[in-house]
């Protein structure tokens, strides 16, 4: 029987060590963290749209080996110039989450923006702020290389996502929506 996340101990962290990770040898790990905490209310229109999920509430059976060749094109990319980037939060030794994120090279909107593509927080360490202090420090790094605006999206039905992200300022700007056209 799986162990709920109410049940689970919560850990109160150590000051986190944030930075944007550009070392391969971290794929596995941020691989895993992202696995353990998925669930089908995550999936929203870019898992759609993208190699992740084949239909709403639907991962991918192959998703760890899509997710981590994402992972591994990301950190393969020259950290000045990237424009998607990971962000990781460790409490001492332990990755407590991570942040992928895409910076809009086209830069043909009126203002420079980034989209949060995940924000994943490992279990253990939910409900111990550090999803807002990564969110934060995100933010701040955003700003310091010129982005005026933070884009995100999340699952329909991924209710703590939303207050956690409005929380934070985040106001919604549209609905997505889908019509299946196949049978």
């Amino acid at each position: 029987m799986p162990i709920s996340r109410l049940a689970m101990p919560r850990i109160h962290t150590s000051p986190l060590t944030l930075h944007w990770c550009h070392d391969p040898a971290q794929e596995a790990a941020i691989a895993a963290l992202f696995m353990r905490q998925l669930s089908p209310r995550y999936i929203s229109h870019s898992e759609l749209q993208g190699a992740r999920a084949v239909a709403p509430g639907e991962w991918r059976r192959d998703l760890p080996e899509v997710l981590r060749a994402e992972l591994r094109e990301t950190l393969a990319l020259p950290p000045a110039t990237a424009a998607s980037l990971i962000a990781t939060a460790h409490a001492g030794d332990a990755l407590a989450a991570i942040a992928l994120v895409s910076i809009d090279e086209a830069r043909r909107a009126a203002r420079a923006f980034a989209t949060l593509d995940d924000l994943v927080v490992d279990a253990p360490f939910q409900s111990a702020g550090v999803g807002g202090q990564l969110f934060d420090w995100v933010c701040a790094e955003l700003r310091q290389r010129g982005i005026a605006r933070l884009f995100l999206e999340s699952g329909i039905g991924n209710q703590g996502a939303h207050r956690f992200f409005e929380a934070r300022g985040c106001t919604p700007v549209s609905v997505t929506m889908l019509k299946e056209l196949e049978a």
